[in-house]
Order: structure tokens, then sequence, then C-alpha cells
């Protein structure tokens, strides 16, 4: 076993002294197996090994009791040990705990600068999730059930013990005279995924004993499928693709297959569970929202939201949402820096513009003749008004990013220049009248972006 494992991680990663891995070591018979097998590994390496361990508080005194087991034994060889508790009352449910677990572990990988994070699955779990996701409903992606590797937030996942069945696991652990776990709410089959191990898979053996392995090469049939499928579906996907973002009118007409194909692509590429259900409710939503100018969106995780207008559908991540509250005050020409992320170069100008910058340009020209020194640059705040260019009345700043289509995870992150409540230049979006000028504008407004918008 520890050949095989060795070289699933080489397929992805490189061992070496220099090495730092995360194992996921809940103390039970998988997580013990593997965490046993890269201890080993370690010593003839010289790599960093981390167990981490989640405490999810579900068993109160069980739970911590499994917590110091697990503590003991890393002790005892010399592991890295780190763990967290969830807090009382988490909801106890398999896809909060499997999402807070990974969160976890991605932390730890964060704070370790880990190359990879191993996860004790077994070819009975993958079993187990094909049948889950078949009485749940699922496509052919579905079908080729757990991957070998995965991505968590720029980190590899990688599941080196998939190849062995749960006996094989046992059988290991016995002969290596380990002591794992036994989580008692694994036998409790108010869990769907414990009813499907202790009834349903007991009961499916009766019909077909080698069900494990007809599952497995369900999932290999389905894989090599799924490849030519891709191979077909890259052509359509450059058709309605612009960028991270599919066009709404061109996705919208595909047949109901291919668009499910892509839905489901989406989430899975994402780190999110698909379902039937979950497919259908995101095309549905992309349905009823087509016409939307300024977009609509729907929540689909912790950190991802769906967003729709009659241009374009996309995920939209929480750092979308982080305002920037940081003000400047600029008190006439020169280069300013703005949140450490824009360069702001206001300077004097004597030449004749022939023509203009367009409204969603960086740069804009102004006289102000009628605004005097100092401004500021700051994002949205509530009261913000303008007058927009060649209008003679003022609106409210929300009305105007609305008549101008900007979607509203994207108002937040217009970098604006005022005077007071009142809005001068919507970098991107467009000026104040107040700030018209002749062919010699008196001066020019630059903005750069320092970073990856």
């Amino acid at each position: 076993m520890k050949e095989t494992v060795k070289n699933i991680i080489e397929k992805y990663v490189n061992i070496s002294c220099e090495s730092t891995f995360i194992v996921g070591f809940s103390g039970g018979w998988d997580s013990m197996c593997l965490l046993d097998i890269m201890n080993k590994l370690s010593k003839e390496y010289g790599f960093l090994l981390v167990a981490a361990h989640l405490n999810h508080n579900w068993r109160g005194k069980e739970s911590e009791l499994e917590k110091e087991r697990c503590l003991e034994f890393c002790e005892e060889q010399d592991i890295t040990f780190i763990s967290d508790t969830l807090a009382e009352g988490t909801k106890a449910s398999e896809l909060v705990a499997r999402e807070m677990r990974y969160d976890f572990f991605k932390k730890c990988a964060e704070e370790f600068e880990a190359d990879a994070i191993l996860t004790a699955h077994t070819k009975s779990d993958n079993a187990e999730t094909i049948l889950y996701r078949i009485i749940k409903g699922t496509g052919l992606n579905g079908l080729e059930g757990i991957k070998e590797i995965r991505n968590l937030g720029g980190f590899k996942v990688i599941r080196p013990i998939l190849n062995f069945s749960r006996r094989d696991i046992e059988d290991y652990c016995i002969k290596n005279e380990l002591y794992p776990n036994n989580d008692s709410s694994n036998v409790n089959t108010k869990y769907a995924r414990n009813n499907i191990r202790h009834n349903i898979m007991p009961a499916i053996k009766n019909i077909n004993p080698n069900i494990e392995n007809s599952l497995i090469t369900l999932a290999e049939i389905a894989a090599g499928n799924n490849k030519i499928i891709n191979e077909l579906m890259q052509n359509i996907e450059n058709q309605i693709t612009v960028g991270n973002k599919w066009l709404t009118q061109n996705f919208l007409i595909l047949n109901a297959a291919i668009k499910q194909h892509f839905v489901y692509k989406l989430l899975l590429n994402n780190g999110i569970e698909p379902s039937f259900t979950k497919i259908q409710e995101l095309i549905n939503f992309i349905t009823e929202n087509q016409k939307s100018k300024t977009g609509k969106t729907l929540s689909i995780s912790n950190e991802l939201w769906l967003f729709v207008s009659n241009k374009y559908t996309y995920l939209v991540h929480s750092d979308n949402y982080k305002k920037i509250e940081e003000e400047l005050l600029i008190e006439g020409p020169g280069i300013y820096n703005f949140a450490q992320m824009y360069k702001i170069i206001i300077s004097e100008n004597n030449e004749t513009i022939d023509k203009f910058p367009k409204a969603t340009s960086n740069i804009a020209y102004a006289d102000l003749k009628d605004i005097s020194f100092p401004v500021v640059i700051r994002t949205r705040r509530n009261g913000d008004i303008i007058q927009p260019f060649g209008m003679q009345g003022k609106m409210k700043l929300k009305k105007y990013f609305i008549n101008k289509n900007i979607p509203e995870h994207d108002r937040d992150k217009i970098i604006l220049m005022c005077k007071d409540k009142e809005v001068l230049w919507a970098k991107g979006v467009g000026i104040n009248e107040k700030l018209r000028s002749q062919k010699i504008p008196p001066y020019k407004f630059e903005m750069e972006h320092l970073a990856n918008e």
C-alpha cells in the first residue's frame, strides 16, 4: 500500500525533504491507515507531515475523547497535530460537515504552505458516493464518482488510497497494530450515506456480491464517455463564452441536455456537489432573469453567487462584495496612491483635445471652473448624487448606475472622485456635466489599477 500511495501522490506533486503534506485525520480506520503510511514515507523522505483534525462537536464528550486520542497518537509518532472545534449549534448535516472540513483543511494548507492536502477516501467510499448520486439524481459526470485529485482554492486535494476497499484498510490497521476511533455517528442511519453503507449496499450485495467493483467500472466508463463529450462541448463553449462569462442569450438557445452539461461542469469546477435539482434551479434562474439589464444574483454556496443579466451569466465570489472604506483627499495636481490598489495622476493640461476619451475610459479631461480643490477619492456612499454628462438635472448615483446597467455587485468597486456628496467622475462609467471642457481642458485625470481586478 505504501508504494501505491507514494506513486499516486507523485503523479501530482514532487515528494522531497522540502515537501509539506496535510492529512485529514479523524482518527477512524481510513484516516489512521493513510496517516500511518504517510508517516512511514515521511521518515524516508524527511518531509513535514501535518495531521489536521476537525471536531464537529456533534457528540459532546465522545468527540473530545476522539480528539485526545488523535493528539496522543500524533505525539507518540512525532507528527505535527493541528485541530479546531466547530461552534456549538453548527447544523449537524453531512453537507455542512463536508464544507466546514474542507474550509479547515484549506486554512491548514495556507498556514503550513502545504504542497497538497490528502484525504482518506477509499474505493468503498467511491462506490457509495456513486450509488448516492444515482439515488439523488445525477448526470454522466456525477457517475465518475470521487476524483483522485481536485482543486481547493489553489491547493491540490489528493485521495491516495482511493483504489483500496474498506476491507483492505481494516487489514492494514490490524496488521500494523493501529487502534482507530470508532465514531458512533457512523452507524446512525439517519444520515443518507450511513443508510447506504449499512442497509442499501448489503441488500444489493445479495443480488451482486461484486457491486463495489461494478460501480467503479461504471465510473470508469462514464469518465471515458465524458472525455469524448468534453471535446465536443469545447467547440460549443467557445461560442457561448467571453472570458469567464457566458453570453446569456447564446446559452439559452442551447438544447436542454447541453445546458445541463455546462451548469453541471460549472458547479463541479467550483467544488459544489451537483444534483439534477440544483442544475435545474440554476437553469431556471438564468431563464427567468434573461431580460434583466442590471442583473440578478442567486446564492449557490457560502462564497459564490450566480449573476445573470440580459448580456452575461457568470459566478461572483464573495470577495467582489468587499467594499473599499478608505478615502483619499486630493488637494491639487500630483500622483497619489489609493487603497494600495490604484495610482491616480492629476496633471495640468495645455494640449488641444480633438477626441475626448469614452466614458468607460480610465482617463478623463475636465474643467474645474465650477469645482475647486480639494476633492475626495472613494467608493459610493448613501446619498451620493451626480449630474450626468449632457444633462441639466441631478440624480441619485444608484439610479445613474442602474441606467448604466452596472451590476449591483460591481457598484461598490467603482472608484469615484467626489466633492462632498456629488460625484464628479465615476471611473469607467462617466463624468459629471460640471466637468464639461472645451478643446483645451485644464486638467487630465488618470487612474491605473496596481493589481489585477
